[in-house]
């Protein structure tokens, strides 16, 4: 009974995995997306990835593809909509690997070949130690940042409660202006959840980056590495003016935390410039 249950779940399983035609399908429907009027040609490179408050998403193609499968999820019971939502996780990144695939064969190259393969592994592991090398410093103030941060955040919604009770009082009275103190803390608070793990994610990004150009040779080109560092240096502006406005708020219970925050995000942002001096002049497709 077990062996033939174990059958069943393995048949269930691979009956889940894409045919040839839904691959197929789906990398003619992601060319029709990256082919529309009006897209700008890697925008979706230099962002914040936060659509919801992007006024370019007519103009991307990853937003474009998302929308089309939000699409076709629309309208579904729960547990239909989060089945589709893996299944077209798994179709999207089967279609990229045969995509790729086809490319890699026409240029004669054979993905699969162990010297392939092993040259390929002991590459990307000189590259991962040259960026921890390169970027040690950085990846250790950008880490004690999101450390900290997501500590205070787990700490806030005591003083949240009292702030909120506060705020119902003050328009129970018609004193003050409570709906927009209430707005301009959800709106500091969305920022700085929403960029404390971006940060290091994309530091960590620029410095490999800027490790690839170097032994590439590409340093003469504008650098992918300076897109990604100017967005983390935005996302660290936008997080010091956020939590510039919780302290305001949260003076009594969390100031001293909050400052201590704001100190280190500043000197992560000065390591970052100086790290990548160029950056903040770097041209985002689109945006800038």
């Amino acid at each position: 009974m077990k062996d033939s249950k174990n059958r069943k779940q393995g048949k269930r399983t691979r009956s889940r995995s894409p045919s040839a035609k839904a691959l197929d399908a789906e990398i003619a429907a992601l060319r029709r997306d990256a082919a529309a009027p009006g897209l700008i040609a890697g925008i979706h490179n230099y962002c914040d990835r936060w659509c919801e408050r992007c006024p370019l998403t007519a103009r991307c193609t990853v937003f474009r593809t998302e929308e089309r499968r939000q699409a076709a999820r629309d309208g579904a019971p729960d547990d239909t909509a989060n089945e589709q939502f893996w299944n077209e996780l798994v179709l999207s990144f089967s279609a990229v690997v045969r995509m790729i695939r086809r490319d890699a064969k026409k240029r004669g190259i054979d993905l699969d070949s162990p010297e392939l393969q092993a040259e390929t592994e002991r590459a990307d592991q000189k590259r991962r130690r040259a960026a921890a090398r390169s970027g040690s410093a950085l990846f250790k103030a950008a880490s004690a940042y999101r450390k900290a941060g997501h500590e205070l955040l787990r700490a806030l919604p005591t003083a949240l409660a009292d702030t909120e009770q506060a705020l119902v009082t003050e328009s129970r009275l018609g004193i003050g202006r409570p709906d927009a103190t209430a707005a301009a803390l959800r709106d500091a608070l969305d920022v700085v959840q929403w960029y404390l793990f971006f940060i290091e994610v994309k530091l960590r990004r620029a410095v490999q980056g800027a490790v690839d150009e170097r032994q590439l040779h590409l340093e003469d080109l504008p650098r992918d590495s300076d897109g990604s560092a100017k967005i983390a240096l935005m996302a660290i502006d936008r997080s010091l003016a956020a939590w510039a406005r919780l302290r305001e708020h949260f003076a009594a219970e969390h100031g001293d935390a909050i400052l201590d925050l704001l100190v280190q995000l500043e000197r992560l942002r000065r390591a970052a410039e100086t790290k990548f001096p160029a950056a903040r002049e770097f041209k985002r497709p689109g945006f800038d």
